[in-house]
């Protein structure tokens, strides 16, 4: 299924590439501090210097592990050896916690004060010699890959959209914070559900994907939930709504409902066109999700779980038909995503939430809901907020990782003239 939408040129983003290394490391890092803080001031100075040298060396490479493990899942076999290095040296950051916290809690007497000074000083060397040692290699493998850290904004990023997504997620964050319950990010998205009919196989020996319509009118969620183990964590809620304008017996129907975690989406697929549901009537954006039920937590790494419960759930806008037979449609034209123009409201439907009362509202915007789902699977991956992410993790979760899909060519004032200065216009005619 990765590959035949793919092929069809839609922009596609992988989320569940985890944050390279673990939140504990920042707890090591903060337990040696608070353990200098307890030593003579000439074992601290050296600590401390220690200590700098390695969170500087954790935050470099860190964002290597991120981008190495991206590439890998994209199918880059050329990782394969240094894809293990960094495993190793992922868990032995990971586990510094651990270790760091069961040297320093020895460090009660005199006695034993010296010994737990040099333990910690020991272990820190050898981490940093490890680090060290393997940073040549990872440079050399990400170099040969052709992979880069860049931190500009794609092309087919739509700057108004992503500003209006990370609003709706920091306010969201401020209302979590205040109030400390289950709260909704951003709007109700109206939308119509597809999933996967049967998979068949062309004339070409091609697989070819037939898609059902689930719900008409589907009532799209994300929430912001509570959690003991994870300051971010949220959920999507999928409710089929029987205001779509089509006939319901409600002593025989029931409507239909969708649950799942935000960090059991594994993979996002996004295009412009309906096409991509062989929905030749939709021209109009449709968002594929690829969902791992498989996934019983957001640290357990997605590749090598079966295939039993992955679901793909597809979203198109919902066109509304009312008594006259005329379609009201509110979601995004096709060069909202890919273009930097930003048209907020559109359609008689859409209402944004408001700031006094905290009502969701309702929205049509698929472009939106793209953004806001990326943003928060970026939260709750990387359990901090978006405004404290690295502009190298955002990029991850911005680029379109699809070779296949369109892009659109930017040309400069100087391109643009010089092809100007190639047209010549034939004005005989006028000339009498």
């Amino acid at each position: 299924m990765d590959e035949i939408l793919a092929k069809a040129g839609s922009q596609a983003v992988t989320f569940a590439i985890r944050s390279g290394i673990s939140i504990a490391s920042s707890y090591a890092i903060k337990t040696v501090a608070t353990f200098v803080q307890k030593i003579p001031e000439s074992d601290a100075t050296r600590l401390q210097k220690l200590r700098q040298k390695l969170e500087t060396r954790i935050e470099i490479v860190s964002s290597a592990i991120d981008l190495i493990k991206l590439v890998a899942a994209k199918g880059n076999t050329n990782l394969g050896s240094v894809l293990r290095l960094t495993r190793d040296l992922k868990e032995e950051i990971d586990n510094f916690d651990i270790r760091i916290t069961a040297i320093t809690d020895n460090y009660v007497t005199k006695k034993n004060g010296r010994d737990s000074i040099v333990a910690v000083e020991n272990y820190i060397e050898d981490l940093l010699s490890r680090i060290e040692d393997s940073i040549p290699v990872i440079n050399l493998s990400l170099t040969t890959s052709g992979a880069s850290l860049s931190t500009t904004l794609p092309d087919h990023v739509s700057p108004g959209r992503l500003l209006q997504a990370s609003e709706y997620i920091n306010r969201n964050n401020e209302i979590f914070k205040s109030r400390g319950k289950v709260s909704q990010v951003g709007p109700t998205f109206e939308l119509t559900m597809f999933s996967v009919f049967q998979n068949l196989a062309s004339g070409e020996n091609q697989a070819r994907v037939t898609w059902k319509e689930n719900m008409r009118k589907a009532c799209f969620s994300i929430r912001r939930r509570t959690s003991d183990l994870r300051e971010y964590d949220y959920s999507i809620e999928i409710k089929e709504s029987f205001d779509d304008g089509l006939y319901h017996d409600s002593s025989e129907e029931t409507p239909k409902s969708v649950n799942f975690d935000i960090w059991q989406v594994v993979k996002l697929f996004f295009t412009a066109s309906g096409k991509l549901l062989k929905l030749e009537e939709r021209n109009s954006p449709v968002l594929v999700l690829k969902v791992d039920k498989n996934l019983k937590s957001p640290s357990v790494d997605h590749r090598g779980t079966s295939t039993e419960k992955i679901e793909w759930l597809a979203f198109g806008e919902f066109e509304n038909v009312d008594t006259r037979g005329e379609s009201d449609s509110s979601s995004d034209s096709g060069s909202d995503s890919e273009s930097s123009s930003f048209v907020a409201g559109q359609g008689t439907r859409d209402r944004e939430p408001s700031l006094l009362t905290n009502e969701p509202g309702q929205s049509g915007s698929i472009a939106l809901l793209e953004y806001i789902i990326r943003l928060a699977s970026l939260q709750c991956n990387d359990q901090q907020s978006i405004l404290h992410v690295h502009d190298e993790r955002l990029s991850l979760y911005l680029n379109d990782e699809n070779p296949n899909s369109i892009k659109y060519r930017k040309y400069n004032l100087d391109e643009v003239t010089a092809k100007l200065e190639e047209v010549k216009i034939d004005d005989s005619r006028h000339n009498t």
